[in-house]
């Protein structure tokens, strides 16, 4: 017989048992997440983020096939991770559905085969694994013909990095407009009360680090780390995120460290009292240090309802039973970008995001800027580097020439300019304040309507920001022509787009400030001919 590896070969190791526990006659077990689980409930729950709706496969499930798929589905579920168990589950549900087999056997794997392409091949890869350890752990319901079919056959594993390689516009990596668009989303909205802190948090430090929205769920309080300074005595603010997706890993396992900046450690510092608070409030009572400092970051605040001890506090901590689910962090970041209308020049609609993607526009800047697989994948977190070279093979330039006529095309889908547009200066909000003033080169070009210190280098920052109100008659073109002209001259210096691209943003917001000038003219123009009449 052929040896196997990788996927198909997840056997088990030498010595390793599976304790069932009695319970009114059902064998009860836990998962490798800590989570207990009846081998006869219609469900099982192995982890916060993990249900396997095991009543929906009798249905189509071969009866003499069902103790030997149970107890192999148990294998998985006590031994190996809830998110990969239940991959095999739903696999597994699948070929039964196309099928509806009589028995598992050579019969039904060739009709399976016939009926799977290119795209979906992969799905028998995955069922074939499952099938080698149920006939490696001795369970009836898998015969040696089948393994031996199994054996003869090369199937291609799932397409990786086709969203990448495309630069899909809805899937793939982000411009650096689009990214920069986020994060001055996200921070407009919760400046404007439409986001909560805690959305802010999860928000910012996705798109700042990548991670996969596990990681940042399964992260606690204690994860954040301001003791550390660097060779120059200058503190360093490093957050401790738990990893996930390596083989046998568990809950809070191992970490990679991450330095941030002072802005987003406030946010987080902000968040880490927010959620002491939170809890505290729910359980009636003030927690010892050692207890906040094991509080998720970000907390399940229901999940705290009916906790009646420190002690069962204390047990449920040491899970991801008090954490947030992973697809609350997918739902807060589609929210949000509704919230704040985060729009991408490309498609001229709301961005569609998903945390995938923050993860392909960081390996996609790393590649961009020239850094290796090996980089790329410490960057990513992945243990080797054959799932990096999509990002090395075809480098992608976002950064493109800019001139006056595709700024033109691309502004009013950028929406880069949040601002009001104003007649003269005194309809501007301060517009008697002469203090508010903005110039440009010695002219007067706008008002700011923030009460408080900006030390902002005004006025390029200033086109961007949601208190800027610039003037009809305010010299915006010369401001266009400046950047134009920077960015062209930066561009022949360094050679390099990424750098000369750094103001992109702000030119879209000039260009829709001259545009809205344009309209504004035309309605005052027709106004003064229809009252000259």
């Amino acid at each position: 017989m052929i040896e196997r590896s990788g996927s198909d070969a997840n056997q088990q190791s030498e010595g390793e048992t599976i304790h069932p526990v009695a319970n009114q006659g059902y064998k009860r077990y836990q998962s490798r997440a800590g989570y207990w689980f009846d081998e006869c409930e219609p469900i099982w729950k192995l982890d916060k983020n993990n249900d396997v709706y095991i009543s929906k496969i009798f249905e189509f499930l071969p009866a003499e096939a069902k103790n030997g798929f149970i107890s192999t589905l148990v294998y998985y579920a006590v031994t190996l991770s809830a998110a990969h168990t239940r991959n095999i589950f739903e696999s597994f549900l699948v070929m039964l559905r196309d099928t509806k087999p009589k028995k598992i056997d050579t019969i039904a794997l060739l009709n399976w085969r016939a009926k799977l392409s290119r795209q979906t091949e992969w799905k028998l890869a995955t069922v074939r694994g499952f099938l080698y350890k149920w006939h490696d752990l001795g369970y009836s319901g898998v015969g040696e013909d089948v393994i031996d079919l199994l054996e003869s056959w090369t199937l291609r594993g799932n397409i990786k990095g086709d969203a990448v390689k495309r630069l899909d516009p809805t899937e793939g990596p982000l411009t650096d407009n689009e990214l920069l668009a986020f994060n001055e989303g996200v921070i407009r909205a919760f400046e404007q009360a439409k986001i909560e802190l805690s959305e802010l948090a999860i928000c910012l430090l996705l798109s700042h680090t990548g991670r996969r929205p596990k990681q940042l769920t399964h992260t606690k309080i204690c994860d954040l780390d301001g003791t550390k300074v660097n060779k120059k005595g200058e503190p360093m603010f490093l957050i401790h995120i738990p990893r996930a997706k390596q083989r046998g890993e568990v809950f809070r396992d191992s970490f990679k460290t991450f330095a941030m900046t002072l802005e987003l450690w406030t946010v987080l510092s902000a968040q880490r009292k927010y959620a002491i608070s939170s809890v505290e409030r729910l359980l009636g009572y003030e927690l010892q240090e050692a207890d906040r400092v094991a509080l998720p970051l970000f907390p399940d605040l229901a999940a705290f309802d009916g906790i009646e001890s420190v002690n069962s506090l204390r047990s449920l901590l040491a899970t991801d039973n008090l954490h947030l689910q992973s697809d609350d962090v997918t739902a807060t970041v589609k929210m949000v970008v509704k919230a704040a209308g985060i729009t991408s020049e490309r498609t001229g609609e709301l961005i569609e995001l998903v945390a995938t993607r923050f993860r392909y526009t960081k390996g996609t800047r790393a590649a961009r800027e020239g850094f290796g697989q090996m980089v790329i994948a410490e960057l990513l977190d992945h243990t080797d580097t054959q799932n990096v070279d999509v990002y090395t093979q075809n480098v992608p330039e976002h950064a493109r020439a800019l001139n006056k006529a595709m700024a033109l095309q691309l502004a009013p889908y950028a929406q880069a300019f949040q601002g009001v547009l104003v007649d003269r200066e005194s309809d501007a909000k301060r517009g008697d304040d002469l203090a508010s003033r903005i110039k440009f080169k010695g002219k007067n070009t706008a008002t700011c309507g923030q009460y408080g210190f900006c030390g902002a280098n005004v006025p390029i920052p200033c086109y961007t920001c949601q208190h800027f109100q610039p003037w009809l008659e305010g010299p915006h073109e010369e401001v266009l022509a400046d950047l134009l002209a920077e960015r062209e001259q930066v561009e022949h210096i360094t050679g390099d787009v990424v750098v000369a691209a750094v103001n992109d943003r702000t030119i879209f917001a000039v260009v829709d400030v001259i545009q809205r000038c344009h309209i504004r003219r035309a309605e005052l123009a027709k106004m003064a001919k229809k009252a000259g009449k």
